[in-house]
């Protein structure tokens, strides 16, 4: 006897037996990450979280789910989401594309070592035998027309996103907040991460084939940089999710930015568009000779940056590293990791106080024998533990939210707790231009902006990373800001207050590459002066 199922049918069954066999261990580590974070505030997230699983799953096996290709796809999913969920369940294994690499890099006597009777058992009961009676036993019984055969595809796609658009819409805090904060459980959901980091280990092998590519080997010098005696250093600090609607400086924002403020030489700029929603995006596009509408991440990955350009026409290059990760910008130029060198009690994991890298820029100014570019990557305002990235005495906001769980706290504790990580950003700029004023025999200048934005609870948003044609304004409305020591302006040729007057005007991520190049004199047929900030204020 055989079960006649529709092709809908088929998918819910296999999304109902894999929710409920093969998800234990993902269960189990959400219960134990609720559990940890106050339970009965994360009631919304277990009423709706098996749902939004089923829904997603049901999704992926749909796009999975095609004719005598099924025969295939599903006895095989059976058979490695039991496999895979042994691992996560007696191991807490994390399926993603490092962890596929390594499986297919396993020697046989590794595997003699991972393979016993109990996993063997599971692997009979769990995958082998469902797989077995779905080939013998399971017939998709055909639609009456191909017309209705595509309506109830097209159905069985639609409802599941609207599951997954509707849970969104009525909880986003609950679930921003605890997928931030356990980014990788994700990659315990099977049999979605297998599939998931299967495609992703296909396109990891395409990719590490692709050529390399150098960009502006032309680049050079200007001859005219040598009439200066002092060292032309311009200090770049990339900033970490600063929304400029926080950013005191600018028109209507809260007073986070006191000592910036009492600096009549910093230049604000008050409309200031960053070119992504994520550090992933944002960075490697703002050093990117490419505008946002043309940039390509994919392209950028093989493609040389900002710091080789300036290290190829002889600038002294360094990077500074506190926050996620470069995004490969400074893969070919001296770089340091602040968390590998910092006091540990200034640090929370491989985050410290942006005040930590001061030091190492003082060490770095001091070692310096000619022109340089120097980058400090911040940690800004990461969130969602806000809390962890300022000290004490810049905690001028309260009541605060002491808490990564951003559901436990009130949007007024929220926005308290970011607007603190505001003024310890203010606090080290400052610091560091005061440091840049105090080093002997160079030519000092500070350009910081951040690289995206961050939502509070706007419109239910929270956290960023949202898709830029959508994103709120505050995920793509950034702070920036110059400074410019006397011998800095003199030395380039530059009238500050012809700056002044231009920071009012729109601005974005694309004058990055370009105004560097122009501020160190740097010639290459890249160069686009109508991006350059500093092209239309020079005298003489």
């Amino acid at each position: 006897m055989r079960l006649s199922l529709t092709p809908n049918q088929s998918i819910g069954l296999v999304t109902l037996f894999s929710l409920l066999v093969y998800n234990v261990g993902f269960w189990r580590n959400v219960a134990q990450q609720t559990l940890q974070h106050h339970a009965g505030n994360q009631l919304y997230l277990w009423l709706t979280l098996p749902l939004l699983v089923a829904a997603v799953l049901y999704l992926v096996l749909q796009l999975l789910f095609w004719p005598r290709v099924h025969r295939i796809v599903v006895p095989l999913l059976l058979v490695l989401s039991a496999a895979a969920s042994w691992a996560v369940m007696t191991q807490n294994i994390y399926f993603n594309a490092d962890q596929i690499q390594n499986i297919l890099q396993t020697d046989p006597n590794e595997a003699r070592a991972w393979i016993n009777p109990r996993f063997i058992g599971w692997a009979l009961l769990t995958g082998v035998l469902p797989a077995w009676l779905y080939l013998k036993y399971v017939r998709i019984r055909p639609a009456a027309s191909q017309w209705r055969a595509a309506a109830w595809r097209v159905a069985g796609m639609l409802v599941p996103i609207l599951v997954v658009l509707g849970i969104a819409a009525m909880g986003y805090q609950n679930y921003a907040s605890f997928f931030r904060n356990n980014k990788d459980l994700k990659n315990q959901m099977l049999p979605m991460a297998l599939v998931y980091a299967g495609i992703k280990t296909g396109y990891n092998a395409y990719d590490a084939s692709r050529p390399f590519e150098p960009i502006g080997l032309d680049a050079q010098r200007v001859t005219s940089t040598a009439a200066s005696p002092r060292k032309q250093v311009l200090v770049v600090v990339v900033g970490e999710t600063t929304r400029a609607a926080s950013w005191g400086l600018n028109p209507g924002a809260p007073a986070t930015t006191p000592r910036l403020a009492a600096m009549p030489d910093v230049i604000n700029y008050p409309d200031m568009t960053a070119c992504g929603t994520s550090t992933a995006v944002s960075v490697p596009c703002m050093f990117s000779p490419e505008t946002h509408a043309d940039f390509n991440g994919n392209r950028a990955k093989h493609q040389e940056n900002l710091m080789d350009v300036l290290k190829r026409a002889g600038v002294a290059t360094a990077w500074l590293e506190n926050d996620s990760g470069c995004k490969g910008i400074c893969d070919r130029i001296p770089h340091r990791d602040i968390y590998l060198e910092a006091p540990k009690e200034q640090c929370h994991g491989n985050l410290c106080f942006d005040s930590t890298m001061l030091e190492p820029l003082k060490q770095t100014l001091t070692t310096l024998t000619g022109d340089a570019v120097i980058v400090l990557h911040a940690n800004g305002s990461h969130g969602p533990a806000y809390f962890e990235r300022y000290p004490d005495q810049y905690r001028k906001f309260t009541p605060t939210c002491d808490t990564n769980q951003m559901q436990d706290c009130s949007r007024e504790q929220l926005l308290n707790t970011y607007q603190n990580t505001v003024v310890a950003q203010d606090a080290m700029l400052a610091d560091t231009i005061q440091l840049l004023q105090q080093t002997p025999g160079i030519s000092p200048a500070l350009l910081y902006l951040s690289d995206h934005g961050e939502s509070l609870g706007e419109n239910g948003m929270f956290l960023h990373a949202a898709p830029y044609a959508v994103a709120p304004d505050g995920q793509i409305h950034v702070p920036m800001v110059f400074w410019g020591s006397k011998d800095f302006y003199a030395d380039r040729g530059l009238d500050a207050a012809c700056l002044k007057t231009q920071a009012g005007k729109p601005h974005s991520h694309d004058n990055l590459f370009h105004s560097v190049l122009g501020a160190m004199n740097v010639k290459t047929a890249l160069y686009q002066r109508d991006l350059d900030l500093f092209a239309g204020c020079k005298v003489g």
